[in-house]
């Protein structure tokens, strides 16, 4: 087994502080509103954070309900076999999602900027 020398110690440092800054710039709260982006049978669907309330939709096998309450969106229902979506419990983060995959509901938190241009609207051209 090679010995590390302090060039090798210097770069593994190098490389750990860049991984790090990268993920924490990645995953830092960004201003705007955060809003719940729902797509389930090839329909978009958002709701704000700030506001507690539920979505029921009907997939292949059945229903799954979303809701969002104290500033976090989840899947509290669902009428697939494994509930595995269930599981993956509460999001309130940006990046952060949950999917049904059986429903074909896939759920993401998104931070709306509040200077941009469109003023939060949903542009149908980048889906």
């Amino acid at each position: 087994m090679p010995h590390l020398r302090i060039l090798d110690y210097f770069i593994i440092i190098i490389s750990l502080a860049v991984v790090a800054g990268s993920v924490f710039w990645s995953s830092a709260g960004r201003d705007g509103e955060l809003r719940a982006e729902i797509e389930a049978s090839g329909e978009l669907y958002i709701m704000p954070l700030s506001r507690d309330g539920y979505l029921d939709l009907e997939g292949p096998v059945g229903t799954t309900r979303v809701e969002v309450s104290g500033g976090e969106v989840f899947i509290s229902d669902s009428d697939c076999r494994d509930k595995t979506c269930i599981a993956m419990g509460h999001v309130s983060g940006p990046s952060g999602w949950i999917a049904c995959l059986p429903n074909r509901v896939f759920v993401r938190v998104i931070a709306v900027d509040p200077d941009s241009s469109a003023g939060g609207e949903v542009d149908s051209g980048a889906f």
